[in-house]
């Protein structure tokens, strides 16, 4: 794990706010000049602190406005039957997230399609074609009340 200083932080807080700032910009923001803040972000960039750069998309805006989350039993709990899971789960564009979790489920999915018919779509032509998943339990966003990629750091 790697110590963050306190411009660090008000640096990483700016990138999150929105990372199309200029390093002058980012400068003016933490108090320092443009040369040692554009040697912290690269440092931060190399020490994998920041991992990617993103464009966050308006779900709405390109007709993508379900959200599911998909819980995943899987038959067996052996480690290939994990990572077949994985594998699988990875290559399906629709799956924009998978989280293998303590309880009752193995697996969370995030699931964005467009309505219902892409998502008995899903179900019937991807999901069910794994044989290792017994059951499948899915709920339907009706409403985001937050959606946020920010992380707080103080």
């Amino acid at each position: 794990m790697h110590q963050l200083d306190s411009v660090d932080k008000k640096l990483l807080e700016e990138l999150q706010k929105d990372c199309k700032q200029s390093i002058k910009q980012l400068a003016n923001k933490v108090n320092l000049s443009i040369t040692p803040t554009h040697e912290r972000v690269k440092k931060m960039e190399a020490n994998g602190i920041i991992d990617k750069y993103v464009a966050l998309v308006n779900l709405e805006t390109i007709d993508k406005s379900l959200i599911v989350y998909c819980q995943v039993t899987l038959v067996k709990h052996q480690e290939s039957a994990f990572k077949e899971f994985e594998e699988y789960m990875s290559k399906i564009d629709e799956i924009v997230e998978v989280s293998y979790i303590a309880g009752v489920y193995d697996f969370l999915l995030k699931v964005v399609l467009k309505d219902m018919n892409e998502y008995q779509d899903f179900v019937l032509k991807k999901l069910s074609q794994l044989e290792i998943i017994s059951n499948i339990q899915s709920s339907f966003v009706m409403k985001q009340v937050k959606n946020t990629t920010k992380i707080k750091l103080t």
